[in-house]
This record gives C-alpha cells, sequence and structure tokens, in this order.
C-alpha cells in the first residue's frame, strides 16, 4: 500500500489531527502515515473491527523494506548471550501482526507499553532469519547449520510456515555425514521411544506429551545436553502451550518434524557403516545414541562395528568429563548404551574384542550362550537385555524414500509464504477496495 494510498484513507477516515497532517510537510506526512499504521496494528490485534484488518493487510507490503532499518523503529532487540549480542531495530507493529508470541510480548495484557530495549537470549542468526520471514516473508538459509539454527527458533516462536521451510531445506541437504546432526536436533521434538525398536519407519506424533516434558527423566542424559536445554530461551510455559493447543487456529510447529525425523532414521538404517563411522557419532548425545543402537533395521553385517561405535563414545565421552580411560569409567558413561549391543548375534571370533568393557561374569556367559551351553546363572546386569541381545538385526529397504515424502507431502513455495484460503480472500477484497476506492 502506497503513502498517498494511505493518506487518502486518512482523510476520508483518519482523525482531525491526522487531516491537518496530511496538509503539512513531508516529514509530517510521514509521521502521520507512521501513527496511523501503528493505530490500525492496535486495533486489529486488540479490536473486532474488520475494515482495520483489511486496512492492516493492504499495509503488509510496505514492511519489505522496513527489515534492519532504522526509521520508523520504535523498539530495539539486543539478540544474543553475555559473550556475543547484536542490536537489531525492529518495528513492533510488523512483529505483533506476523507472530503470535511477539503479539503477546508487545501487545499483549501483559505487556509493558513503554519498553523500547527488549533482550532475546537465542542464537542472533537464526533469530535474523525469523525477522527476514516476519518483514519479507522469505528466509535467508544457506546452510545445513543455519536450517537447523533457524528450526529451533521457529518452534521457540510458533512459527510453523518458516519450521516447513527449514525441514524441506535440511531434507534436501540430508546425507550420511550430517544425519547425526540432524538427528540429534530432530529427536528433541519427537518421542523419545520413536523408531527404537521397530522395523518400519515410525509415524508417531511429531512431540511428546505435556506430562512427559514435564516428568523428562533426568537419569544418564549428557550434562552439555542440559546445559544447552537450559540456556534456551522459553517464551511460553506449559500451560501457555497447552491453551495454545486448544485454540482452533493454533499449528503446532514442531508437526513437520516427524516426516524429517523418520527420514533420518531411514538413512542411519540405509548407511549403517558410514553413520557408525563418523567422526560425529562421538559428539551425539545420550539419547539420541541410544535411538540408533536399538533399532533392529541398522544395516552392519554383524555386531562388531556397533560395539567398535560404543567403544569410542564411551571415550569421548570420558574425555569430556575429564575421566581416566578405565573399564569403570567407560561402563558408568555407558549405563544401557552397552547392553544394546546384541552380544548373543556374535561369534567366538568377534566376542573377544568385547571384554575390554564386559565384566568377567558376562563374558563368561555370552560365550557360553554363543558356544551352545546351557548357562543356569544369569548375570544381573544381562538379565534385563536378554531378549534384545538375541534378537537378530534385519534390515528391510523401505519402500519409498521419505525425503520425497517431505518435498511432495505439500506443495511449498521455498522462500516465499504460504497464502491460507483466509488471507487470499483478504488479497482479493484488498484489491477490489483499492480500486474502488
Amino acid at each position: 500500500m502506497s503513502a498517498d494510498l494511505l493518506l487518502g484513507w486518512i482523510s476520508k477516515c483518519g482523525s482531525k489531527r491526522e487531516k491537518l497532517a496530511v496538509c503539512g510537510c513531508e516529514n509530517t506526512r510521514n509521521a502521520a502515515v507512521a501513527t496511523t499504521m501503528k493505530r490500525l496494528v492496535y486495533y486489529t490485534v486488540m479490536g473486532p473491527c474488520k475494515w482495520v484488518q483489511l486496512s492492516l493487510h493492504l499495509i503488509r507490503g510496505r514492511s519489505y523494506n522496513l527489515y534492519e532499518n532504522e526509521d520508523g523503529s520504535d523498539i530495539i532487540l539486543m539478540v544474543g548471550d553475555e559473550v556475543y549480542r547484536e542490536r537489531i531495530p525492529a518495528h513492533s507493529w510488523v512483529l505483533a501482526a506476523g507472530n503470535q508470541v511477539f503479539r503477546a510480548m508487545l501487545q499483549g495484557p501483559m505487556a509493558d507499553r513503554h519498553k523500547e530495549t527488549y533482550n532475546i537470549p537465542t542464537d542472533p542468526k537464526g533469530f535474523q532469519n525469523l525477522l527476514k520471514w516476519l518483514y519479507r516473508h522469505e528466509c535467508g538459509i544457506q546452510s545445513m547449520e543455519s536450517g537447523l539454527i533457524t528450526l529451533q527458533v521457529a518452534i521457540q516462536y510458533l512459527c510453523p510456515e518458516l519450521a516447513e521451510l527449514c525441514v524441506e531445506y535440511i531434507a534436501q541437504h540430508l546425507n550420511g555425514n550430517n544425519v547425526l546432526r540432524v538427528l540429534q536436533y530432530i529427536h528433541r521434538y519427537c518421542p523419545s521411544n520413536q523408531g527404537s525398536d521397530n522395523s518400519e519407519i515410525s509415524t508417531a506424533p511429531s512431540a511428546p506429551s505435556l506430562e512427559d516434558l514435564d516428568e523428562f527423566p533426568q537419569t544418564c542424559v549428557d550434562p552439555r545436553v542440559e546445559q544447552l536445554e537450559r540456556s534456551q530461551h522459553t517464551v511460553h510455559n506449559m500451560t501457555q502451550l497447552q491453551e495454545l493447543c486448544d485454540d482452533a487456529d493454533f499449528r503446532d510447529p514442531t508437526a513437520c518434524c516427524t516426516d524429517l525425523f523418520n527420514a533420518c532414521l531411514e538413512l542411519v538404517d540405509r548407511e549403517t557403516r558410514l553413520v557408525l563411522a563418523s567422526e560425529l557419532l562421538e559428539e551425539v548425545d545420550y539419547d539420541t545414541l541410544e535411538l540408533i543402537l536399538r533399532r533392529s533395521t541398522l544395516n552392519v553385517p554383524n555386531e562388531l562395528p556397533i560395539f567398535e561405535a560404543v567403544q569410542r563414545w564411551s571415550t569421548a565421552k570420558c574425555k569430556r568429563d575429564k575421566l581416566p580411560l578405565t573399564q569403570e569409567n567407560r561402563r558408568a558413561v555407558l549405563c544401557n548404551l552397552l547392553y544394546h549391543t546384541r552380544f548373543l548375534q556374535m561369534n567366538n571370533e568377534q566376542l573377544p574384542q568385547t571384554a575390554c568393557l564386559l565384566t568377567a561374569n558376562e563374558f563368561n556367559y555370552v560365550s557360553g550362550r554363543i558356544s551352545g551351553h546351557n548357562m543356569t546363572t544369569i548375570p544381573p546386569t544381562l538379565a534385563p537385555h536378554l531378549s534384545e541381545m538375541d534378537k537378530p538385526r534385519c534390515h528391510t529397504p523401505p519402500g519409498t524414500p521419505q525425503n520425497a515424502n517431505i518435498k511432495n507431502k505439500k506443495k511449498r513455495t521455498t522462500g516465499k509464504k504460504k497464502y491460507t484460503r483466509k488471507e487470499l480472500m483478504l488479497d482479493i477484497v484488498s484489491c477490489l477496495a483499492v480500486i474502488f476506492d
């Protein structure tokens, strides 16, 4: 919407002060335009007036050139942590009109209308991509790392359209060398038991229940993951999220992660040897590694590559925790990860290499079982895992690549905003209003 069109609207519907400003100098005219735009946004957010909402829809086109522009900005966003922080000028009416989290933060009942500076303790790169989406309806993802960071910010600020674009970009660039990094990011938005021991790609819900999040187990968790979770900027609590889920217009921003999560698991099954030999395996967290080790569809000729990967991870974990590389410390950091190796599927030539992690009783029992002896005394540490350790891994290639499903499931225009039916009708009415104005 041009400034002249907006000034024409002011001359018909504006207040007396705004009409006088239209006749003044250019600076006064621009001030009148900015003031009117802010009022239109306020009434759109807080009031039910349909014609004001229509006018706001016409104004949206002006926000394209306001990205990273000091002109007309009324708030300052300090994005980042204490070590590195960036100053970004922003326009509250643009953020409030395009995102419900900013709407609540800037214009909600508890918002401070006089506050001008906001601290946003999140990644500056991902947050800038979110702002670019809100201002220009396009995203600036150019690398896998940028896509993962932006996906995290999009979910954090409840922006499902941007999350879908991130997932689409990540799926297009997914391969055996980066699948572990993607899986670790996506795993936090999916159930902990999803795809753990199934021969088929899981189709479980895309996010854990609120009860699971509130009662998340604290044992055997990588301290770095705990620190990351504590450092994440949370703009809503679980009660508010539940209220949003009950809203008919709310779209779960994590829903698009299910297909990407399943694509990662399918790739791990297909290229297991490459994934297990990757350097990223030593850096993944406990839960992600457990998810991989429990799968019965891993494409490996025997269990020895899996045991070697477990041994490498325990070495790296002990180094990170500054622990001596002893058998006791390795077993302590592994917890139950050690027993997801299916020792009973090994042979007598492969088994001796496992003596560095198995105790004498465990090794003797497994060796006796492999040799065909009837072992009556079962070590207590092995008893809960015997059924899993005796199950062979049988890889069955999926019929349809999951990457193609992500691309074809929904029609998307990469980098552009996806129209809803409501917005399409608003555009049609807006064009008619401009023509007959």
